[in-house]
């Protein structure tokens, strides 16, 4: 009996391994790649890109989702922040850990932003835990979300 649980252990911590590797080597390869593209812009577009890229930054940008933004935290992926006025805002609260999206189980937070965006008006159900109320399942409706810097 002692040698299934320690097998089962083992597994788990090397699956979580794997995970974590995978997450810090896409976050490596991610930075690598901005890095040399804001290099090569620099390098070969001169100062006028260098304005219009402070332009763009100070405009924001804009996404199809549920204005959540989410965090790995552990072996979680948590909710750190809900938009002001967008479908998450009143329904997801900070610390709320993700479960399941449309039924599936995203193992990423890449995975996890993927799954929660999509074409606005239509519509994404997610099950969430806390520590006081357990687990629910709420029901959103994805809409054009506008971030300003």
């Amino acid at each position: 009996m002692q040698n299934s649980e320690t097998d089962t252990n083992l597994a788990t911590s090397i699956s979580r391994w794997r995970t974590a590797r995978k997450i810090i080597l896409g976050s490596i390869i991610l930075a690598g790649s901005m890095a040399t593209s804001a290099a090569l812009l620099q390098r070969y577009a001169g100062t006028n890109c260098k304005a219009q890229q402070q332009r763009i930054a100070e405009r924001g940008y804009t996404y199809s989702g549920i204005g959540a933004v989410i965090q790995q935290r552990g072996e979680f992926v948590v909710v750190r922040d809900v938009l002001p006025g967008a479908p998450a805002d009143g329904v997801l609260r900070e610390g709320m850990h993700l479960v399941s999206v449309d039924g599936m189980y995203p193992v990423s937070v890449e995975d996890w932003a993927a799954a929660l965006r999509g074409p606005s008006g239509t519509s994404v159900t997610i099950e969430v835990a806390t520590r006081c109320s357990g687990h629910k399942f709420v029901t959103l409706e994805r809409q054009l979300i506008r971030v300003q810097k």
